[in-house]
């Protein structure tokens, strides 16, 4: 199981070199939706490519330099849903993105989140992605950056392949939430 016990020690949750390259997706997120909004599609493209790619680099960064943190391991993901959540809202905005994506996303990700903090408080675990989840979060990338250039078919397309690993990340979230709130 892939989980983590919260230890409070001050030293553990430092701002690492990981750390920081996590946080830099958040500062990007303002100018990628400014490039949005301005319809300059193919700078925001690159820029959202970079946050991607930066998100698997702070997690390679973090294992080889043995920087792995608590606070990383909870920033990480955080920094995840924030940037899609803000991007897709953004997309719905200027009508490249159906609702029902946006929609779809989002409930699946704040369920994610209330779970992961309903098991931080009551148990001082953080529960970190499984395999199911980071499948789902490459193929949300791909939607996004599809729906950037306005390739519209080919983000639909991406939405249907994702959404067996939005159901099996789903219920390996929830059955795991389950197993660490029992006890077991």
């Amino acid at each position: 199981m892939q989980e983590t016990r919260v230890i409070t020690q001050q030293r553990n949750n430092k701002l690492t070199v990981a750390n920081i390259i996590t946080v830099s997706r958040l500062v990007m997120l303002p100018v990628i939706v400014y490039f949005l909004l301005q319809d300059q599609r193919t700078i925001a493209f690159i820029i959202m490519l970079i946050s991607l790619l930066s998100d698997g680099i702070d997690g390679y960064v973090a294992r080889k330099f043995n920087q792995e943190t608590e606070l990383g391991k909870m920033l990480d993901p955080l920094c995840d849903k924030i940037c899609l959540a803000v991007i897709l809202i953004t997309l719905l905005l200027i009508n490249s993105i159906p609702i029902w994506i946006v929609i779809l996303i989002i409930i699946r990700d704040v369920l994610i989140i209330v779970g992961s903090y309903i098991v931080l408080k009551q148990k001082s675990i953080v529960l970190t992605s499984n395999l199911f989840g980071k499948i789902t979060g490459i193929i949300f990338g791909a939607i996004i950056l599809a729906y950037t250039l306005n390739l519209r078919q080919v983000g639909l397309i991406f939405l249907y392949l994702s959404i067996p690993a939005i159901i099996g990340s789903f219920i390996l979230y929830t059955h795991r939430y389950f197993k660490v709130l029992k006890g077991a």
